[in-house]
């Protein structure tokens, strides 16, 4: 059985958004609105690639956004996000829940 963030469709979502994304080089990252490739290289050199990113943290069963050269509308989508955007944001909310472990701070 899988884990309750792995239960729904994001693995389908995400790799509908990543193919999308790959195919068009004007898509845009949902969080910052650049292209991939006008972000920076990762901290170890490498470039940064498409990931579906969670427009709300930890949502089950969001809708893939399909227009990858625009960045979605307010609400639970899983949109294009460049690795390096998504890897700093799970880091940065990792980081601060784990200084105030409180399950509000999950969600709120």
């Amino acid at each position: 059985m899988k884990s309750l963030h792995h239960a729904g469709t994001f693995h389908t979502s995400s790799a509908t958004v990543r193919r999308l994304a790959n195919a068009h080089p004007g898509a845009v990252c949902w969080r910052c609105g650049l292209t991939l490739a006008q972000h920076p290289p990762h901290h170890d050199g490498q470039r940064p690639t498409w990931t579906g990113g969670h427009t709300i943290d930890g949502w089950i069963d969001a809708p893939p956004w399909v227009h990858a050269t625009r960045r979605p509308p307010p609400g639970p989508w899983i949109a294009p996000e460049a690795s390096t955007c998504n890897s700093a944001a799970g880091a940065g909310r990792t980081n601060k829940i784990r200084t105030n472990a409180q399950s509000r701070d999950w969600f709120g």
